[in-house]
């Protein structure tokens, strides 16, 4: 892709209306929708024909970021995924980042201007998360600075094996019978978990525990 030329884009999901409504914001932005299907899958065959720059698989496509986007990484490791989805969706969003996507934007808030920027992001070879979802994973007070993060390593040994079973779903129950403790102890270790690093949210404790190697893609 040069500097005259559009951004290409492939749209996947399930739903018809809405890969319309994306359709018409992006090209509204002068990036070029040169393909939208139902699944992944069908996405992954398309492009052995048709050049794209980046795909954005929608929030309603079963299965989001998970393997079927492995799909389209395994065939396409050169094509970045933008996965459009909902901040509360931990699982949704562990199995985005686990599958190789290069950006996450949730719906819940997002505007026009947010999808126009989340893919022109990603085309650039980018990392984009969600302003919320960034925030979630920020210091609570003052900007973000260019210190290393040591949070990590204010973790002891169980808050670690906590959050890495948080990361992978597990609830608060099964991880309690796996570590041999009490839910109610583990709900302990998760609430400090999120004061230790300054998340407010689940989905921010995974994507803490994938940025940080306590969990990989599968």
């Amino acid at each position: 892709m040069s500097d005259t030329e559009p951004i290409r884009v492939m749209l996947a999901g399930d739903c018809p209306l809405l890969r319309s409504g994306f359709r018409q914001v992006l090209e509204t932005a002068g990036i070029a929708v040169v393909g939208s299907v139902a699944t992944v899958a069908d996405a992954a065959t398309l492009l052995a024909t048709v050049s794209a720059d980046v795909v954005v698989v929608g929030a309603v496509t079963r299965h989001v970021g998970g393997p079927d986007a492995h799909e389209i990484r395994a065939a396409h490791p050169s094509i970045p995924v933008l996965v459009l989805g909902h901040s509360g969706d931990a699982d949704a969003i562990r199995a985005a980042l686990s599958a190789g996507a290069r950006g996450y934007l949730s719906l819940e808030a997002a505007a026009d201007g947010d999808l126009i920027q989340a893919v022109r992001s990603v085309a650039a070879g980018e990392v984009y998360l969600s302003p919320e979802l960034a925030a979630a994973q920020a210091p609570a007070s003052g900007p973000a600075t260019t210190r290393p993060d040591t949070s990590a390593a204010r973790l002891t040994e169980r808050e670690r094996q906590v959050l890495t079973l948080v990361a992978r779903g597990r609830s608060n129950r099964e991880i309690a019978e796996l570590l041999g403790l009490s839910a109610n102890t583990i709900a302990v270790h998760r609430a400090n978990l999120m004061k230790t690093l300054a998340v407010r949210k689940t989905a921010a404790l995974v994507l803490y525990a994938v940025r940080h190697g306590l969990v990989t893609a599968d």
